[in-house]
């Protein structure tokens, strides 16, 4: 058996293995660093660059180039590759320990059994017994032969020289903060007059931080490499073992057709393998190019520490800015996109639907064309929701696919937040996605196969935030004027009933203004000082504006349609009016009137229908009715801001029943001034004194809060106008605070 080697020699041999240029395969002269944080010798580098018509110096290892303003000599100089001849040089003494000598003192006949550090020599016993008495030596690290031999690399210190200025052959011990370098004392009365200075070793410290500070995205990179390159190690066992796995589909059929099959079996077989080989030869081609980038930054790492492990202050901040540059550069041009597989599983066998007739065509290697159908309505869709969708191909016919293959998102359209969904087989075509949005409102489901869109996608899903999570602020339109009432059209604009600006504002779902209802005065048909705003089912706008003591309906783009109502106790006259609903069962319109205390009833086209209440706290009485709302059945709901209740009516004005609740605990009223019932028949209060909003189920059972007086995300200067779109976003005009928030 050949004999172990020494942990010396082994030493020796990694050593010698990083002292060796790729160029020349002999021992570096002169090194060089690039960009890329590769060494090479200079006269290696020149000889590239003139065999190079264009005079650019490529690296021969990762072919990464590099700039040369100054020519290769003007390259940083890698002092690190002389630290490790140092070692070279003690570990080919330390391979026969039996034949050192001491090389302190005179007597070189002396046997050396230890190693100073410090004077990088190895000492007899005597020089060793000197070390520990004498002053001269105090602070000496001084370790017995066998030490070296296991920790030699570590135990050898670095020579650190000082640089000296070429202009005046004196030593660099200042460092120009402006300039970036190195520079002596006669410098500073010359070229580097009136900059910053500072002694080097006073400022290495912070300076050798900043160095490995920067390193941190390096190693970021370097962890995501080895990530990508696993995962490439296994996509490329998970094509190898999907092309097996298509094969043995393949023979599956071909054995059913028999011989009229069998020529195309063969071709079917080569083309797959032909597939797979060419998928398998680009995943190896990308293996390649994270390997480039994984060596790239293991030399940046590798060469940026040993260099301040082993260099001199002076030398480490002569290197510094160029370093700095160098791997700021190279992380600006990571792209993380390469480290993603750009081969994927998608290759699936698929039979043709006449065998016999077209076995000379039968089957084919490649992705079908899919199509999905969701198995069940994506309109209510609660956070943490499951949608299963089938699949089929161009024929309608169900169709099985890998569910690796198959990608799935949910996007949050007001929020731009993308969730990424879990996609389970359930046989037959059909596929379970599931996902847990943090957010709630409309979102898009986003489906690929094979990195492809399938046909329908994207779906759109409403994602309903469970009301027990109600509250979290998801968007806020700021800059409004007092906004008072709030509503939504069919596409989800947001109308904004500015108070104190005398206009209607419309906004898109995502908060962008898209235009203005500005008919500002006091004559029939203009505004002053509107108030509530609801939406008919033609997506028409109504508004009720106190100071002219009217009802206004205009088109969705903004044309009068109709105005009716006029200061006085008649029919269709108004004294105050303030909110305003449209009933989506018989589709009038009510209206609440604040000093007359009745709500006042229209038909669709704003003719007078009638009108109930009268003051009082009684049922069926009102003390200022505020704002009004109407639940899926018609029935109407009134808030109070003196009664500080809620009653309930049927459509036609009929008393049902009534939340009394009066102070500022749960499920307590304090100033109610907005209402709005959702599409599930919650009630959303919002509560001027408490400034909060309360909701409660359509018989007055108190579910949930949220808010708090202020200015932060999330609080109330008095909250007037609710609206609740189908997702279960609520929408809250604040009025102090001027703005609308959006709740999910």
């Amino acid at each position: 058996m050949a004999e172990r080697p020494s942990a010396a020699q082994e030493a020796l041999s990694k050593v010698e293995d990083q002292l060796s240029c790729l160029v020349c395969l002999e021992p570096y002269t002169n090194p060089r660093l690039l960009s890329c944080f590769h060494v090479y010798c200079q006269h290696c580098l020149e000889d590239l660059v003139a065999h190079n018509r264009q005079g650019q110096l490529e690296c021969p290892k990762c072919r990464r180039p590099t700039p040369l303003p100054t020519g290769v000599s003007g390259l940083q100089a890698a002092f690190h590759v002389h630290h490790l001849f140092d070692i070279q040089e003690t570990l080919k003494k330390v391979k026969e320990p039996q034949k050192l000598a001491c090389e302190k003192c005179s007597k070189t006949t002396r046997k050396a059994t230890s190693f100073c550090r410090q004077c990088t020599k190895f000492i007899c016993d005597l020089c060793t017994n000197i070390h520990k008495e004498y002053k001269e030596f105090e602070g000496h690290e001084v370790v017995t032969i066998e030490k070296v031999e296991g920790d030699l690399i570590r135990l050898v210190s670095p020579k650190k020289t000082s640089p000296r200025c070429p202009k005046h052959d004196e030593n660099m011990k200042l460092y120009c903060e402006p300039c970036g370098e190195l520079i002596c004392i006669h410098c500073t009365v010359q070229i580097h007059k009136d900059h910053k200075y500072c002694v080097i070793a006073d400022t290495f410290e912070s300076h050798k931080k900043e160095i490995l500070d920067s390193l941190g995205p390096v190693e970021k990179q370097l962890e995501a490499t080895d990530t990508a390159l696993i995962n490439l190690d296994g996509r490329h066992a998970e094509i190898v073992e999907h092309g097996g796995k298509i094969a043995t589909n393949i023979h599956s059929k071909f054995d059913e057709l028999h011989q009229a099959l069998y020529a195309r079996e063969g071709e079917l077989m080569a083309e797959l393998e032909g597939h797979t080989q060419q998928q398998l030869k680009s995943l190896s081609a990308q293996r390649e190019e994270v390997e480039i980038l994984q060596t790239q930054r293991s030399s940046c790492l590798h060469f940026v520490r040993e260099s301040i492990r082993t260099g001199s202050p002076g030398d480490v901040l002569k290197m510094k800015q160029g370093v700095v540059n160098q791997v700021r550069e190279l992380v600006d041009t990571f792209d993380p996109n390469t480290l993603e597989p750009r081969e994927t599983t998608n290759t699936c066998f698929v039979p043709s639907a006449q065998l016999v007739k077209d076995c000379k065509e039968f089957g084919a290697i490649g992705i079908p064309s899919v199509t999905v159908t969701p198995t069940k309505r994506l309109d209510k869709t609660r956070v943490q929701g499951t949608t299963s969708l089938r699949f089929t191909n161009t024929n309608h016919q169900l169709i099985q696919i890998p569910s690796l293959n198959i990608k799935a998102e949910l996007i949050s359209k007001s929020t731009n937040q993308t969730t990424n969904c879990v996609v389970k087989e359930r046989g037959k075509g059909e596929y379970e996605i599931s996902y847990q949005p943090t957010v709630g409102g409309a979102s898009e489901l986003i489906v690929r196969v094979g990195g492809e869109d399938v046909a329908g996608s994207p779906f759109p899903v409403a994602v309903k935030t469970p009301i027990d999570k109600l509250g979290t602020v998801i968007k806020t339109i700021n800059d409004l004027k007092s906004p008072y009432g709030v509503a939504l059209n069919q596409a989800g604009e947001i109308i904004v009933a500015e108070h104190d600006a005398g206009i209607v504002s419309i906004f898109s779902p995502t908060g962008d203004k898209l235009r203005t209802l500005d008919t500002r005065g006091t004559a029939v048909g203009e505004m002053k000082y509107p108030h509530c705003v609801a939406v008919d089912g033609d997506d028409n706008i109504l508004v009720v504006h106190r100071g002219n003591h009217q009802l206004l309906k205009f088109s969705r783009g903004g044309d009068l349609i109709a105005a009716v109502g006029s200061r006085g106790d008649g029919p269709g006259q108004f004294n105050n009016p303030i909110g305003v609903c449209v009933n989506s069962v018989n589709g009038k319109v009510y209206v609440t009137d604040i000093y007359a205390h009745c709500l006042h009833i229209f038909n669709s086209d704003l003719t007078f229908s009638s009108k109930f209440g009268s003051k009082g706290r009684g049922n069926g009485l009102f003390n200022s009715p505020y704002v009004v709302a109407s639940d899926r059945s018609g029935c109407v709901y009134v808030v109070e801001y003196y009664n500080a209740r809620v009653q309930v009516f049927t459509p036609d004005g009929g008393y049902l029943r009534q939340f009394v609740m009066r102070g500022s605990g749960n499920g307590e009223l304090n100033e109610p001034v907005s209402i709005c019932v959702d599409s599930d028949d919650l009630v959303y209060v919002g509560e001027s004194g408490n400034n909060r909003v309360s909701v409660f189920t359509c018989e007055g059972v108190f579910l949930k809060s949220f808010g708090s007086q202020g200015s932060g995300p999330g609080q109330f200067k008095h909250p007037l106008g609710i609206v609740v779109d189908q997702c279960g976003v609520v929408y809250v005009s604040d009025i102090d605070n001027n703005r609308v928030q959006m709740f999910s």
